[in-house]
C-alpha cells in the first residue's frame, strides 16, 4: 500500500526536539500554532503533508522519490545521533550528510512550494488577461489553438472565460515532478555555499530548556541588523549572511562567510535570540521538547517564556 501522508520534516529529526513515551516507542513535541493552538502532539503526526513527495511518472511507482527519501533518512538518523551527542560537527561523512540534509530544507518546504505554485499562478492571470482583453482576440487564440490540433471539449463562452480571468477563479496548480526537478537543480548550488561557510557549534547551558525548531527551520539572514530592512533578502552566496540551523534541543549551528570553526556555549539570553530567529522564520508551526523554552524576536528584548508565545501577537498572523 502506497502511503499518502508525508513528512517534510522527517522523524529522525524531530526526536531531536521532542520526549520518548512508553520506553521510547513515540516521540511527543508541543506544537505551537500560529492559529492560536497550542498542544502535545506525536511527531507521526505534525510537519507532514498530503502526497508531497508523490510523482506520475511512467515506468516507476508513485511514491519513488519518497523511497529514495527514506534511504537517505536511513543514513541521516545515525548521523543526526552521533552529531548530538559528540555536539561537534568534526565527523566529515556525518557533517556531509547534515549539510545535504540542511540543503534539501532550505529548498524543498511547502511554504516554497506554495510560492512557486504562486508565481507560476500570477503569470497564468497574466496572459490570460490579455488573451481575453477583447472577444476578437479571444477567438483568434481559440482560432490558432484549433488549427495547431487542439480539440476543446466543449466550447466555453467569451463572456464566461473573461469573468472567471477578472474574477481570479481559477488555481493553477505546478504537478510535483516539475517542483522536485526544480529543488534537485538548486541543491548543488546550495551544497557548495554550504561547505564554504564556516560553522559555529551552538549550546545552550546546562538547565536551559535549549533549542527549539519550526517548519521552516533553515534560517538565513543578513548578519547586521540594519541590514535586515533591506527591499531584498539575503542569499546563500552573499557576504555578512547567517545560517541558523538547530539540530536539537542540545545544539545548534551558525554558518558565516566571515567566522572561524568554533563551539561556544551560549548564555539564556542569547538561546532566546536563536529560538527567536526560529520563531519568526516559521511558516505555521513551532516544535519544542520543553515549554519551558525562551525566545526573543526583537533587539534588545528581554527573553520571554515558550508558555507565552501563543499570546504573542507577533507570533499570531492570520
Amino acid at each position: 500500500m502506497v502511503a499518502k501522508r508525508h513528512h517534510y520534516l522527517p522523524q529522525c529529526y524531530l526526536k531531536g526536539f521532542s520526549k520518548p513515551r512508553k520506553r521510547g516507542k513515540s516521540h511527543h513535541v508541543h506544537v505551537y500554532d500560529r492559529s492560536g493552538k497550542t498542544f502535545n502532539a506525536n511527531i507521526i503526526n505534525i510537519a507532514t503533508k498530503k502526497d508531497f513527495n508523490r510523482v506520475e511518472i511512467e515506468g516507476h511507482p508513485p511514491d519513488a522519490f519518497e523511497q529514495g527519501l527514506a534511504k537517505f533518512e536511513g543514513e541521516l538518523g545515525p548521523a543526526l545521533v552521533r552529531i548530538r551527542e559528540s555536539r561537534s560537527l568534526k565527523n566529515d561523512a556525518d557533517r556531509a550528510l547534515l549539510f545535504n540534509f540542511i540543503g534539501m530544507l532550505a529548498i524543498r518546504t511547502p511554504r516554497l512550494r506554495e510560492a512557486v505554485r504562486d508565481v507560476h499562478e500570477q503569470t497564468a492571470h497574466i496572459i490570460m488577461d490579455l488573451a481575453t482583453a477583447t472577444k476578437e482576440t479571444w477567438e483568434g487564440q481559440m482560432r490558432q489553438m484549433k488549427a495547431e490540433g487542439y480539440v476543446p471539449k466543449r466550447e466555453v463562452p467569451y463572456e464566461y472565460v473573461r469573468a472567471a480571468v477578472v474574477g481570479k477563479k481559477f488555481r493553477i496548480e505546478v504537478p510535483t515532478e516539475r517542483h522536485i526537478d526544480r529543488e534537485m537543480n538548486s541543491l548543488d548550488p546550495i551544497l557548495q555555499t554550504l561547505f564554504k561557510r564556516k560553522w559555529v557549534v551552538l549550546l545552550p547551558p546546562k538547565k536551559s530548556a535549549g533549542f527549539v525548531t519550526c517548519d521552516h527551520p533553515v534560517c538565513l539572514i543578513f548578519s547586521e541588523p540594519k541590514m535586515r530592512d533591506k527591499f531584498y533578502g539575503p542569499g546563500h552566496g552573499l557576504a555578512r549572511t547567517e545560517l541558523i540551523f538547530p539540530i536539537g534541543t542540545c545544539m545548534a549551528i551558525v554558518g558565516a562567510y566571515e567566522l572561524e570553526e568554533d563551539a561556544i556555549e551560549l548564555n539564556e539570553d542569547r538561546v532566546a535570540t536563536v529560538n527567536g530567529a526560529l520563531v519568526t522564520y516559521a511558516d505555521r508551526q513551532v516544535y519544542a521538547a520543553n515549554p519551558d523554552f525562551t525566545y526573543s524576536t526583537q533587539e534588545n528584548e528581554n527573553p520571554r517564556q515558550g508558555s507565552s508565545l501563543i499570546k504573542d501577537v507577533r507570533f499570531r498572523r492570520s
